[in-house]
């Protein structure tokens, strides 16, 4: 092992087994924007071996105010083929596999088979709809979370467990609230994606078992100062993960 991740190594709870399990892991980061560009970040530096990009979109300028992979030089580019680049320039022992393209029911058994985890880094519920839906079906963790203004909220969907339409059952609301229509502090997406990319870490590591991996959704208001852990319950009869009752 080089010495690229010696401090990372040096905790007990990582060591070189920890760090050998992230070297042969896979993690899907749907969605690069705020959260996506810390997510990948930070799981490129922490050397997991195969990170995959999945985004359709272009890079703005109204982006950099928070999407930390992107500069001046990327605008009008890509943003998967855009955030590949930058964390190639990091950590070039890497594989990293941009895909710029919308996830959805009809792209998910394509863009996340194989994957260890998913990261949800989206800003629609359509697309974590569709996330949720084949995770739990096949058994794949997958991390929620969700930002906008000076809050957010993280929850990991751990097979067995509640998923994210016991949390938000469908149908989606008509009006969605985003970065777009109520801002955002580059900040908040920050912390929450540090959580979601910890949590990620731990699944790679220790497994989606593990008593390290947090079963709670966790909500976070910067402005307020409030950091709070919810309790959430399996949805009775709830037609993806079955509530305890129907099955998938």
């Amino acid at each position: 092992m080089n010495g690229r991740y010696a401090r990372q190594i040096a905790m007990p709870y990582v060591g070189e087994a920890g760090q050998k399990r992230l070297g042969e892991g896979t993690a899907a980061v749907v969605g690069c924007g705020a959260l996506g560009s810390a997510c990948a970040g930070y799981l490129a530096r922490a050397g997991v071996g195969r990170i995959v990009l999945i985004d359709p979109d272009r890079v703005e300028l109204s982006n950099l105010q928070r999407q930390s992979l992107y500069s001046m030089s990327d605008l009008g580019g890509l943003k998967a083929e855009a955030a590949a680049r930058a964390l190639a320039a990091v950590n070039p022992e890497i594989e990293l596999l941009p895909v710029a393209r919308r996830l959805d029911g009809g792209s998910a058994p394509e863009l996340l088979s194989g994957a260890g985890v998913v990261l949800d880094c989206t800003d629609n519920l359509a697309s974590r709809y569709a996330i949720n839906r084949f995770c739990v079906r096949h058994g794949i963790p997958w991390i929620y979370a969700g930002v906008a203004g000076g809050e957010g909220m993280t929850m990991n969907i751990l097979p067995g467990g509640p998923c994210f339409r016991c949390l938000a059952p469908e149908p989606a609301p008509a009006v969605e609230e985003t970065a777009a229509s109520r801002g955002i502090l580059s900040t908040t997406a920050a912390l929450l994606a540090a959580v979601q990319g910890t949590e990620a870490m731990k699944i790679l590591m220790h497994g989606p078992g593990h008593e390290s991996v947090r079963r709670t959704l966790l909500y976070i208001n910067l402005i307020d100062n409030c950091f709070e852990q919810r309790a959430v319950a399996r949805l009775a009869g709830c037609e993806v993960c079955g509530g305890g009752q129907n099955g998938n």
